[in-house]
């Protein structure tokens, strides 16, 4: 990894989860941003072919975005924690660490959302916006809207059906 790159994702760049909850279901969006001056768009353009990864997006700033899951973990194998020398280290260890509760289907559970909302809000302790939603708010929503979450026994019965039809849909690939 070039020095310059991590130098800029230390100065510029957050790691931040996207959390709530609409029409009665939770959605969970790791995210990584960094924005710079549109005039310094070229130096996102180097960012992105060095990740191999993300979106440019060029408006009154420009941005690079990092979201997907997949794009998400492509990006983590690029950078070390190991190289971060100021608090973005303890930002992207609270990241990687609500990442990993996703990679376990964590998230969908009352417990495993709500420890997410926690990490979520001991990340980037800069000044929280006005309107932001702490963990506190969704407890709330979650007993004052019924929220459902999956029941553990039925997700594990989810997953192996899926996987069982994935790899149905692959031997059928390369039979044809």
């Amino acid at each position: 990894m070039k020095e310059w790159f991590l130098c800029l994702i230390e100065i510029k760049g957050n790691f931040y989860i996207n959390v709530g909850i609409r029409n009665k279901r939770i959605f969970v969006q790791p995210i990584f941003y960094l924005f710079m001056k549109k005039e310094d768009a070229n130096v996102l353009n180097e960012l992105k072919k060095e990740v191999g990864v993300g979106d440019i997006v060029i408006g009154k700033n420009a941005s690079f975005i990092v979201r997907g899951f997949s794009n998400v973990i492509k990006f983590i194998e690029r950078i070390n924690e190991e190289n971060f020398i100021t608090s973005k280290r303890r930002d992207f260890r609270l990241w990687l660490e609500a990442i990993n509760l996703i990679k376990e289907q964590k998230h969908i559970t009352k417990e495993g959302f709500l420890r997410i909302c926690e990490i979520r809000d001991k990340m980037n302790l800069k000044k929280k916006k006005k309107n932001y939603k702490d963990k506190k708010f969704f407890e709330k929503l979650i007993e004052k809207e019924n929220i459902k979450f999956e029941n553990e026994e039925r997700r594990k019965k989810i997953s192996r059906s899926l996987r069982v039809t994935c790899a149905l849909k692959k031997k059928t690939v390369n039979v044809t």
